[in-house]
């Protein structure tokens, strides 16, 4: 059965996902928004009734809003996702697209509310959107887009970290990894006439799942390795890319693909070009390219996200280029401009509101680990112990460090010995090293099948208190328990 219709009635609503919208649509979920308004622009003219297009529209906005986050244009974006969700409720009830169409506006909706930290605001939209898709997965279960949304929700649901675990249990959601996931990549396989729909977002996210919920470093890259991504256009899977490949010790890889880039007109003007680029070249320790483009980003970037995190960085650049009153400046910066939503940005304030500046090896060190460079990072710390540093913190750091290069390099003995004596340490100090260091040693545990003493370590991430990356360590040891208690 054909849910697309191939013609529009002249006169009433109707959903219609034909050839043009699926341009309209690779255009969009490609970045290349300034395109897809064109088009859409145009398509509206020709089909004023096709409510696809509302959708496509709200595509746009979603977009634009969650990758840009400028304030004034929230303002004027965000009211349209309920004139949107109105005339959408006009539509054909009769069609699978009735409810998909609802169910993603109000996820559009809910992830626009939270990027601006309307928490409340976005849990209540969420509840609603994954309502939507519940029921039209039992209305049309063969309507294979569902899989993915239903899917991708189903997993956030089951991991959400105790920190917010309240909004869970007031909305009532409840999920599994392990059966979200399986639907995505259900959908990511459907070869049905639908298979297309969101085929974009899929391949977007489906690495995200892999990496942060499954836990499996080598499954994500392997499958981003497999599939023949065109990073060169289209740019949300670049931006997925270089995302994951920064946040896992591969900066060469991200700048490479962010050299090679389409960078015409046809695509969103992105902020975050400028701050991946910067976090590449830092981790090479090329200071003064990792300067221009953090102060790029810096001046160009119109919302909070990572602001405190860039100028942290950039004051670690003065720090090391033994400029210590720019230092200082850019330090005042962290504590007065962005907001403290993410990790980085908590973890940057916190530095900052401490006045103490990093052991400068230390520093170095985990720079070049950070990028993926572990045999420099090593050679910074041979000959080494914990008596050469006289501040607690470092004495913990310097274990830590060792222990992720090792860690990073397979050499599980040594990395476990290292972590351990970084848990010794500092259980009971603010800092995530010895979080992070039972996070890691569950990750090997699991690795090697021992289950049992993975549980351990995972809950004991858990139960360490009032330390930076709280809530995404312990959403991470989360996932592991999952995966552990069903073995």
């Amino acid at each position: 059965m054909a849910f697309a219709m191939s013609t529009v009635n002249a006169q009433s609503p109707q959903y219609v996902w034909n050839e043009q919208a699926q341009k309209i649509y690779e255009s969009i979920t490609s970045l290349k928004i300034p395109e897809g308004r064109k088009l859409l622009t145009l398509e509206k003219k020709a089909a004023p009734n096709n409510l696809i297009l509302t959708l496509l529209e709200s595509y746009a906005d979603f977009y634009e809003l969650f990758l840009n986050e400028d304030p004034a244009i929230f303002k004027k974006l965000h009211p349209q996702f309920e004139i949107r969700i109105k005339q959408l409720e006009a539509g054909p009830k009769n069609s699978p697209y009735y409810l998909y169409s609802l169910g993603v506006v109000q996820l559009h909706k809910s992830l626009s509310a939270i990027r601006f930290d309307k928490n409340l605001e976005g849990a209540m939209d969420f509840r609603k959107s994954y309502q939507y898709f519940k029921e039209n997965r039992k209305a049309y279960p063969n309507f294979s887009p569902n899989d993915f949304y239903f899917g991708v929700m189903t997993t956030v649901v089951g991991t959400i970290p105790k920190g917010y675990q309240w909004i869970a249990n007031i909305l009532g959601l409840n999920g599994r990894i392990s059966d979200g996931n399986a639907l995505v990549l259900k959908y990511l396989n459907s070869k049905d006439e639908n298979n297309k729909r969101c085929r974009n977002e899929a391949l977007l996210v489906y690495p995200y799942l892999i990496m942060n919920f499954e836990g499996n470093q080598r499954k994500t890259f392997n499958y981003i390795e497999s599939i023949p991504y065109d990073f060169k256009r289209n740019q949300a899977h670049a931006y997925m890319a270089t995302n994951l490949y920064l946040n896992h010790q591969q900066s060469k890889k991200a700048l490479n693909i962010i050299q090679q880039m389409d960078k015409s007109d046809a695509y969103l003007a992105l902020p975050f070009w400028n701050l991946e680029t910067g976090y590449a070249y830092i981790n090479e320790l090329k200071l003064d390219a990792a300067k221009k483009a953090l102060i790029n980003f810096v001046n160009s970037f119109r919302g909070k996200f990572y602001i405190k995190d860039a100028y942290e960085k950039l004051s670690w650049i003065a720090y090391l280029q033994g400029d210590s009153k720019q230092a200082e400046a850019y330090r005042k910066l962290v504590l007065t401009a962005g907001n403290q939503v993410t990790d980085a940005d908590k973890q940057a304030f916190q530095n900052a509101k401490k006045g103490i500046w990093p052991n400068a090896l230390l520093l170095k060190s985990r720079l070049l680990s950070d990028g993926g460079y572990q045999t420099e990072a090593f050679n910074l710390l041979a000959g080494k112990t914990s008596n050469d540093f006289t501040i607690e913190a470092d004495k913990t750091e310097f274990s830590y460090r060792l222990a992720r290069i090792c860690d990073l390099n397979g050499q599980d003995d040594l990395a476990l010995k290292y972590y351990k004596s970084t848990m010794d340490r500092g259980a009971n100090q603010p800092e995530y090293f010895a979080a992070r260091a039972a996070l890691q040693s569950g990750l090997i545990y699991e690795s090697k099948g021992q289950f049992g003493k993975a549980l351990v370590f995972y809950q004991l991430c858990i139960d360490m208190k009032d330390h930076a990356f709280k809530n995404s360590l312990d959403q991470k040891a989360k996932s592991g328990i999952q995966r552990c208690r069903k073995q």
